[in-house]
């Protein structure tokens, strides 16, 4: 009976885990770069 019970703790708590993990953040993303940084170092005959 024991067993039981701790595989129903277990499984809550990983079942909660796993639904807080897929939520949404608050926090805002960066928007992507208007040019590519590696372009701005190269001439237009190198490569």
């Amino acid at each position: 009976m024991s067993r039981k019970m701790l595989y129903a703790a277990l499984s809550g708590i990983l079942t909660v885990g796993v639904l807080a993990s897929c939520g949404e953040t608050d926090s805002e993303e960066e928007p992507p770069p208007e040019e590519d940084p590696m372009g701005e170092d190269m001439e237009e005959g190198d490569m």
